[in-house]
Protein backbone atom coordinates (compact mmCIF):
# COMPACT_ATOMS: atom_id res chain seq x y z
CA UNK A 1 0.00 0.00 0.00
CA UNK A 2 1.24 3.57 -0.78
CA UNK A 3 1.42 5.96 1.60
CA UNK A 4 0.91 9.47 1.39
CA UNK A 5 4.22 10.77 3.00
CA UNK A 6 5.78 8.13 -0.12
CA UNK A 7 4.16 10.13 -2.88
CA UNK A 8 4.86 13.24 -1.83
CA UNK A 9 8.52 12.17 -1.46
CA UNK A 10 8.59 10.49 -4.70
CA UNK A 11 10.11 11.76 -7.79
CA UNK A 12 7.89 14.04 -9.84
CA UNK A 13 6.58 12.87 -13.20
CA UNK A 14 6.55 15.42 -15.95
CA UNK A 15 3.10 17.45 -16.64
CA UNK A 16 1.45 16.18 -19.49
CA UNK A 17 1.23 18.74 -21.91
CA UNK A 18 -2.47 20.22 -21.06
CA UNK A 19 -5.13 19.46 -23.81
CA UNK A 20 -6.12 22.03 -26.59
CA UNK A 21 -9.71 23.20 -26.11
CA UNK A 22 -11.55 25.46 -29.19
CA UNK A 23 -13.26 27.56 -27.25
CA UNK A 24 -13.68 31.67 -27.69
CA UNK A 25 -10.22 33.60 -27.28
CA UNK A 26 -11.00 37.32 -27.20
CA UNK A 27 -7.68 38.53 -26.62
CA UNK A 28 -6.08 36.05 -28.82
CA UNK A 29 -8.62 37.32 -31.70
CA UNK A 30 -7.87 41.28 -30.82
CA UNK A 31 -4.71 40.54 -30.95
CA UNK A 32 -4.50 38.83 -34.90
CA UNK A 33 -7.10 41.22 -35.63
CA UNK A 34 -4.75 43.98 -34.78
CA UNK A 35 -1.47 42.35 -36.75
CA UNK A 36 -4.12 42.18 -39.31
CA UNK A 37 -4.60 45.46 -39.96
CA UNK A 38 -1.32 46.55 -39.22
CA UNK A 39 -0.32 44.46 -42.54
CA UNK A 40 -2.82 46.47 -44.50
CA UNK A 41 -1.90 49.47 -43.31
CA UNK A 42 -5.13 50.76 -43.01
CA UNK A 43 -7.97 50.89 -40.54
CA UNK A 44 -11.55 50.10 -42.29
CA UNK A 45 -14.38 48.31 -41.23
CA UNK A 46 -13.59 45.87 -43.87
CA UNK A 47 -10.19 45.28 -42.41
CA UNK A 48 -11.74 45.20 -39.01
CA UNK A 49 -14.24 42.55 -40.12
CA UNK A 50 -11.85 40.35 -41.83
CA UNK A 51 -9.03 40.39 -39.25
CA UNK A 52 -11.86 39.36 -36.78
CA UNK A 53 -12.83 36.44 -39.20
CA UNK A 54 -9.01 35.44 -39.79
CA UNK A 55 -8.65 35.39 -35.78
CA UNK A 56 -11.74 33.61 -35.06
CA UNK A 57 -10.48 31.02 -38.14
CA UNK A 58 -6.84 31.01 -36.29
CA UNK A 59 -8.11 30.09 -33.23
CA UNK A 60 -10.35 27.77 -33.62
CA UNK A 61 -8.37 25.76 -36.08
CA UNK A 62 -5.01 26.29 -34.27
CA UNK A 63 -6.40 26.16 -30.62
CA UNK A 64 -3.71 27.38 -28.07
CA UNK A 65 -3.07 25.40 -24.91
CA UNK A 66 -4.47 27.01 -21.94
CA UNK A 67 -2.07 28.72 -18.98
CA UNK A 68 -2.79 29.21 -15.28
CA UNK A 69 -0.97 31.92 -13.45
CA UNK A 70 -1.54 32.13 -9.99
CA UNK A 71 1.21 34.52 -8.78
CA UNK A 72 1.43 38.23 -8.06
CA UNK A 73 3.28 40.79 -9.96
CA UNK A 74 5.82 42.55 -7.65
CA UNK A 75 6.82 45.76 -9.20
CA UNK A 76 10.39 46.09 -7.90
CA UNK A 77 11.47 42.52 -8.61
CA UNK A 78 9.79 43.19 -12.77
CA UNK A 79 12.29 46.44 -13.06
CA UNK A 80 15.06 44.02 -11.47
CA UNK A 81 14.58 41.56 -14.03
CA UNK A 82 14.74 44.47 -16.82
CA UNK A 83 17.48 45.67 -15.73
CA UNK A 84 19.13 42.52 -15.81
CA UNK A 85 17.83 42.18 -18.75
CA UNK A 86 19.09 45.02 -20.38
CA UNK A 87 22.69 44.27 -19.03
CA UNK A 88 22.83 41.25 -20.58
CA UNK A 89 21.50 42.96 -23.50
CA UNK A 90 24.39 45.38 -23.53
CA UNK A 91 27.08 42.33 -22.43
CA UNK A 92 26.12 39.85 -25.52
CA UNK A 93 25.94 43.02 -28.25
CA UNK A 94 29.25 43.60 -27.08
CA UNK A 95 30.21 40.31 -27.37
CA UNK A 96 29.11 39.60 -30.49
CA UNK A 97 30.20 42.48 -32.18
CA UNK A 98 33.87 41.41 -30.97
CA UNK A 99 33.45 37.98 -32.46
CA UNK A 100 32.46 39.48 -35.49
CA UNK A 101 35.00 41.97 -36.32
CA UNK A 102 37.75 39.27 -34.93
CA UNK A 103 39.87 36.49 -36.93
CA UNK A 104 38.93 34.08 -34.72
CA UNK A 105 36.47 31.36 -35.43
CA UNK A 106 33.97 31.08 -33.23
CA UNK A 107 32.80 27.32 -31.83
CA UNK A 108 29.21 26.68 -31.16
CA UNK A 109 27.73 24.39 -29.68
CA UNK A 110 23.69 23.19 -28.79
CA UNK A 111 22.84 22.48 -24.88
CA UNK A 112 20.16 21.57 -22.75
CA UNK A 113 18.82 23.45 -19.57
CA UNK A 114 16.65 21.66 -17.57
CA UNK A 115 14.60 24.82 -15.72
CA UNK A 116 13.50 24.18 -11.99
CA UNK A 117 9.85 25.05 -12.87
CA UNK A 118 6.46 23.20 -13.99
CA UNK A 119 4.58 26.42 -15.64
CA UNK A 120 4.16 27.30 -19.47
CA UNK A 121 3.87 30.52 -18.01
CA UNK A 122 7.30 30.88 -16.73
CA UNK A 123 8.46 28.48 -19.42
CA UNK A 124 7.54 30.85 -22.19
CA UNK A 125 8.89 34.31 -20.86
CA UNK A 126 12.01 32.67 -19.51
CA UNK A 127 12.91 31.07 -23.45
CA UNK A 128 11.81 34.87 -24.66
CA UNK A 129 14.40 36.22 -22.47
CA UNK A 130 16.76 34.41 -23.58
CA UNK A 131 15.94 34.36 -26.96
CA UNK A 132 16.33 38.27 -27.36
CA UNK A 133 19.87 38.54 -26.25
CA UNK A 134 22.46 38.24 -28.70
CA UNK A 135 24.46 35.26 -29.19
CA UNK A 136 21.83 32.34 -27.90
CA UNK A 137 18.96 31.47 -30.11
CA UNK A 138 16.28 28.96 -28.47
CA UNK A 139 16.23 25.43 -31.02
CA UNK A 140 13.33 23.87 -29.24
CA UNK A 141 10.97 24.19 -25.86
CA UNK A 142 9.79 20.90 -24.10
CA UNK A 143 6.14 21.61 -22.24
CA UNK A 144 6.08 18.24 -21.16
CA UNK A 145 9.11 18.30 -19.36
CA UNK A 146 10.41 21.80 -18.72
CA UNK A 147 13.24 21.48 -20.59
CA UNK A 148 14.85 24.25 -22.98
CA UNK A 149 17.61 23.65 -25.87
CA UNK A 150 19.87 26.38 -26.89
CA UNK A 151 22.14 27.01 -29.30
CA UNK A 152 24.99 28.81 -28.18
CA UNK A 153 27.54 31.29 -29.45
CA UNK A 154 31.30 31.27 -28.76
CA UNK A 155 31.79 28.43 -26.20
CA UNK A 156 35.72 28.28 -26.76
CA UNK A 157 36.33 29.02 -23.22
CA UNK A 158 35.90 25.87 -20.53
CA UNK A 159 33.32 26.51 -18.57
CA UNK A 160 31.18 28.53 -20.60
CA UNK A 161 28.60 25.80 -20.92
CA UNK A 162 27.97 25.22 -17.53
CA UNK A 163 28.12 28.94 -16.87
CA UNK A 164 25.47 29.64 -19.73
CA UNK A 165 23.22 26.81 -17.86
CA UNK A 166 23.36 29.06 -14.80
CA UNK A 167 22.87 31.94 -16.26
CA UNK A 168 19.10 30.71 -17.74
CA UNK A 169 18.66 29.71 -14.18
CA UNK A 170 19.07 32.57 -12.99
CA UNK A 171 16.92 34.41 -15.57
CA UNK A 172 14.01 31.55 -14.50
CA UNK A 173 14.76 32.37 -10.78
CA UNK A 174 14.63 35.91 -11.34
CA UNK A 175 11.00 35.56 -13.82
CA UNK A 176 9.32 33.58 -10.38
CA UNK A 177 10.67 36.02 -8.19
CA UNK A 178 8.88 38.37 -10.05
CA UNK A 179 5.71 37.08 -10.73
CA UNK A 180 5.50 33.86 -8.92
CA UNK A 181 3.23 33.47 -5.98
CA UNK A 182 4.70 32.42 -2.37
CA UNK A 183 4.39 28.57 -2.87
CA UNK A 184 6.25 28.86 -6.35
CA UNK A 185 9.16 30.87 -5.00
CA UNK A 186 9.37 28.87 -1.93
CA UNK A 187 9.13 25.59 -4.44
CA UNK A 188 12.07 27.20 -6.55
CA UNK A 189 14.41 28.09 -3.29
CA UNK A 190 14.23 24.70 -1.47
CA UNK A 191 13.99 22.44 -4.32
CA UNK A 192 10.72 20.93 -2.62
CA UNK A 193 7.85 19.73 -5.33
CA UNK A 194 6.17 22.79 -7.66
CA UNK A 195 2.96 23.82 -6.70
CA UNK A 196 0.34 21.70 -8.37
CA UNK A 197 -2.22 23.80 -10.42
CA UNK A 198 -5.83 21.59 -11.12
CA UNK A 199 -6.73 21.80 -14.24
CA UNK A 200 -10.95 21.77 -14.91
CA UNK A 201 -11.22 18.49 -15.72
CA UNK A 202 -9.29 16.95 -12.74
CA UNK A 203 -10.48 14.54 -10.20
CA UNK A 204 -9.54 14.87 -6.45
CA UNK A 205 -7.44 11.42 -6.90
CA UNK A 206 -5.52 13.08 -10.31
CA UNK A 207 -3.96 15.84 -7.57
CA UNK A 208 -0.27 14.68 -6.91
CA UNK A 209 -0.19 13.29 -3.46
CA UNK A 210 -4.03 12.65 -3.10
CA UNK A 211 -5.52 9.95 -1.12
CA UNK A 212 -6.40 7.10 -3.57
CA UNK A 213 -9.67 5.43 -2.76
CA UNK A 214 -8.13 1.72 -3.50
CA UNK A 215 -5.35 2.30 -0.89
CA UNK A 216 -8.25 2.80 1.40
CA UNK A 217 -9.56 -0.46 0.05
CA UNK A 218 -7.13 -2.76 0.15
CA UNK A 219 -6.68 -1.13 3.37
CA UNK A 220 -9.75 -2.29 5.02
CA UNK A 221 -9.19 -5.84 2.99
CA UNK A 222 -6.27 -6.46 5.17
CA UNK A 223 -7.81 -5.60 8.32
CA UNK A 224 -10.70 -7.84 7.75
CA UNK A 225 -8.50 -10.57 6.84
CA UNK A 226 -8.15 -13.17 9.59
Amino acid sequence: MTTDVERATAPREPDAPRRRRRVLQPRAIAAITLAWMLLWDRVTWGNVINGVLVGLLVTYAFPLPSIEFQGRLRPHRVLLLIAHFLVDLVGSSWQVMRLAFGRRRPRNAVIEVQLRSRSDFYLTITAELVALVPGSVVVDARRSTSVLYLHLLDVEHEGRIEAQRAHVLAIERRVVRALGSREEIAALETGGPWPYVPGPKDSPGDRPGAPDPTDATDATDEEDRP
